[in-house]
C-alpha cells in the first residue's frame, strides 16, 4: 500500500474530520438527502451544499430555505456561498453559520454561463484582488474554517491559480481546494495534476486536489502527483454515495465489493423519499430523473432505464420504473 495521509484526521481551525477524503458541492444535485446517501454510505471527511447566492440569501429569499437546510444525522457541512459583493457574502457567511454551518467556502470556479455573466464563478478569477476582498470580508465575519474552491484559472491562456491562491492566503483562507481545469475546459480533458501541485508549492495553507478522483487508485494518483492535504470527489459521486467508502477501503490495501443492482436501487429510493417531503411530489419527480440515471450506470438495460425516466410523472411511476429496473 502506497503510503498516504488521507486516511488520517485533518484538524481546521478547531474542526475535526475524521479524514481527508471531501465531497464537493454540486450544483443541482448535493441537496440534504443526497448528502445524507453520501454519509450514511461513505462517510467523508466533510459534507458541501449546493452553491448558494449570497444576494439572495441576505434579501431573505424562501427558496434559499432549501439550500440550507441540514439533517441532524449529516457529518460536517461546508456551505458554498457565491457572489461578488463582499459585505453580501460576509453577512451570508454568518446567517450560514447560525444553520449549523462547519465550514465555509467561496465559489470561484463554477463554469455555469448563469452565475458567470454576474461575473461570479470562475470569471472572479479574472479579478484575483475581488477574491481577496472577499475572503477578506468572510474572515472579519465568522472564525469557521474558510476555504475559495478554484479552477487552475479561468481562461486556457491565463492559468493564475498560484496569484489568486496567495491572495486567498494573505485574506486569511483557511484551505484553498483547486479543480484540475480551466474554466473552458470539458470534463472529458484529464484534470491538470501539474497545475494543481504548482499551488501546493506556492502556498504554505493545505491545498484539497480536485478532479477524476472516483476510487482508491485515482485518489493516491492525485496526492502522489500534486502534494495535496487531501482530496474531493465530484462527479464520481453523483448516484454513487460509497465511493468515499471505496477509496477509503482501497487506499487501507483492502478489496472493495460494489453495491449490489438491488442495494442501488433501494439507496436510490431512500433518497426520492426523502426528496419527495422536502420539496413535493411533482418537483422531487422531475428532479430524481437526472440522479436516477447515475444510480443506473453500468448496469445492464440501464440506456433503457434512463428513456423510461421521461414518463414518470407520479412518484407511483418513478416507483414502479425503479423496482422493474433494479429488481426490486
Amino acid at each position: 500500500m502506497t503510503e498516504t495521509h488521507l486516511l488520517t484526521p485533518w484538524v481546521i481551525r478547531g474542526l475535526t474530520l475524521h479524514n481527508r477524503i471531501l465531497q464537493a458541492p454540486l450544483a443541482g444535485y448535493s441537496n440534504m438527502p443526497f448528502r445524507l446517501m453520501c454519509w450514511q454510505y461513505g462517510r467523508p471527511g466533510m459534507l458541501a451544499t449546493e452553491m448558494i447566492s449570497a444576494q439572495a440569501l441576505v434579501r431573505g429569499c424562501k427558496h434559499n430555505e432549501y439550500y440550507l437546510l441540514r439533517h441532524e444525522e449529516e457529518g460536517p457541512l461546508q456551505y458554498q456561498l457565491w457572489g461578488t459583493d463582499p459585505e453580501a457574502l460576509a453577512e451570508a457567511a454568518r446567517i450560514c453559520t447560525g444553520r449549523g454551518a462547519a465550514a465555509i467556502d467561496l465559489n470561484c470556479g463554477c463554469p455555469v454561463r448563469k452565475v458567470n455573466a454576474s461575473g461570479s464563478g470562475v470569471t472572479m478569477m479574472r479579478d484575483p484582488a475581488l477574491i481577496a476582498r472577499c475572503i477578506a470580508a468572510m474572515r472579519q465575519a465568522v472564525d469557521l474554517p474558510l476555504s475559495a474552491k478554484l479552477r487552475v484559472g479561468p481562461m486556457p491562456d491565463n492559468f493564475n491559480a498560484v496569484e489568486i491562491a496567495r491572495g486567498v492566503v494573505e485574506a486569511g483562507a483557511d484551505f484553498i481546494t483547486i479543480h484540475g481545469r480551466h474554466g473552458k475546459e470539458a470534463y472529458n480533458t484529464p484534470a491538470r495534476l501539474a497545475e494543481i501541485a504548482r499551488v501546493v508549492e506556492a502556498v504554505a495553507i493545505p491545498v484539497i486536489g480536485n478532479g477524476d478522483v472516483c476510487d482508491g487508485k485515482s485518489a493516491l494518483r492525485m496526492e502522489a502527483e500534486t502534494g495535496c492535504a487531501g482530496v474531493m470527489v465530484g462527479r464520481g459521486c453523483m448516484g454513487n454515495p460509497w465511493v468515499f467508502d471505496r477509496i477509503s477501503t482501497e487506499i487501507s490495501g483492502k478489496a472493495w465489493t460494489e453495491p449490489s443492482r438491488e442495494a442501488r436501487g433501494e439507496v436510490l429510493l431512500k433518497n426520492f423519499r426523502m426528496l419527495v417531503k422536502l420539496i413535493g411530489a411533482e418537483r422531487a419527480t422531475r428532479h430524481i430523473r437526472k440522479l436516477a440515471s447515475f444510480y443506473s450506470k453500468g448496469l445492464q438495460g440501464s440506456r433503457e432505464f434512463r428513456m423510461g425516466l421521461n414518463f414518470c410523472h407520479t412518484p407511483q411511476e418513478f416507483e414502479a420504473h425503479a423496482a422493474r429496473h433494479f429488481g426490486l
